[in-house]
């Protein structure tokens, strides 16, 4: 285990930035959305209801559809998300939270 400095510390929080923490989060979720869409489709052709579109999963998630979608445009500044609903797409994306961070 590593111990840093103080002002190791200082220097390693101080490159965070919530806009561009949020701005990865969402083009992550799409990105893992689509790929969970793309398999489930290749695997379950039969089926009519796919669990990872947009209308699926903003369901899953308890949030209007069109709100939902605005997580996932790059054009949308209004991408922040509660950590119980991230929590909740990790598991539905079946990714880990630091996957969605990266």
């Amino acid at each position: 285990m590593v111990l840093n400095s103080f002002e190791e510390l200082q220097r390693k929080v101080s490159n965070i930035s919530k806009d561009e923490t949020y701005k990865k989060l969402c083009k992550n979720i799409k990105k893992y959305r689509l790929e969970r869409y793309k398999q489930f489709k290749e695997h379950e052709k039969n089926s009519t209801l796919n669990p990872y579109s947009t209308e699926n999963i903003s369901a899953l998630l308890d949030y209007n559809h069109n709100h939902y979608k605005r997580f996932e445009s790059k054009n949308d500044s209004t991408k922040q998300m509660p950590l119980d609903k991230i929590l909740k797409l990790s598991i539905i994306l079946n990714v880990s939270i630091d996957d969605l961070l990266k």
